[in-house]
């Protein structure tokens, strides 16, 4: 890690003030940076490449409203074969780089009937439905130390209309059973998906703030008809990127 550190400190040659990390489909917020610069995953020497189609496998730095910004287009997830600790490895790169502020972005899948896709949810807690630990139904994890109250208000403030509620994290990357939506659902699970928990333990353990938000790309299987495919949520999160990259350039504007 500590050569994947240099290599970047030296193509970048600045602080960082906003991390943040670009779900699938979603690396269209790249465009809101000027000056940009583009650091391959496969430049950096002992680092991770991406092997999930959505993720493109580059940290992107720029400024927006003179902020200093680096963009992590592709993210890791623990089906890959990774450990905890090294899916959160972005996370540790940004607080390396002195950046204590992330947004941690995903697609997920909504579990909220009434709710419409393309829909964002700011996540003010998690459920862990991995059973890497047992068969015991998970506890809800929230508070200030995993989710920035701050960060979480500043949103609310826009004048965007957004959701909030609770992510339910699963292992992937077959996608879950109805009996499984089910049971999320009766927990108060309001989107569920493959990544993000690890990221945010790792900045809950680095002490960083955080904000996540959660594009609603499908309804979880079991609420319609519809066949649930990776390929079906790629083009659903680009089709209401716009959506996503107008709510961070308000955030950011606001930081």
């Amino acid at each position: 890690m500590k050569k994947s550190i240099q290599h970047i400190k030296k193509m970048i040659n600045s602080s960082i003030d906003i991390a943040i990390i670009a779900g699938s489909g979603l690396s269209g917020i790249k465009d809101i940076l000027d000056n940009s610069i583009n650091i391959y995953y496969s430049d950096i020497p002992n680092y991770f490449n991406t092997t999930v189609e959505g993720h493109e496998g580059q940290f992107i730095f720029g400024n927006y409203n003179n902020k200093n910004i680096l963009i992590a287009s592709g993210r890791f997830h623990y089906y890959e074969g990774l450990s905890i600790k090294e899916v959160g490895a972005p996370i540790q790169i940004f607080n390396q780089l002195g950046c204590k502020q992330v947004i941690i972005t995903n697609s997920s899948g909504c579990l909220v009937p009434s709710w419409n896709l393309g829909d964002i949810m700011i996540v003010d807690g998690h459920y862990d439905f991995t059973f890497r630990k047992g068969p015991h139904n998970p506890k809800l994890i929230n508070g200030l130390n995993y989710y920035n109250k701050r960060l979480i208000n500043l949103c609310l403030e826009l004048s965007i209309e957004l959701r909030q509620g609770k992510y339910g994290w699963v292992l992937g990357p077959i996608y879950e059973t109805k009996a499984e939506i089910k049971n999320m659902m009766n927990h108060g699970v309001h989107a569920v998906g493959m990544s993000t928990i690890p990221e945010v333990m790792m900045a809950h353990t680095l002490g960083m703030d955080v904000l996540v938000l959660a594009l609603m790309s499908n309804y979880g299987v079991g609420l319609t008809s519809d066949e649930l495919t990776h390929k079906k949520v790629l083009l659903n999160s680009k089709k209401y990127n716009q959506n996503f990259q107008l709510l961070l350039t308000s955030i950011l504007s606001k930081i």
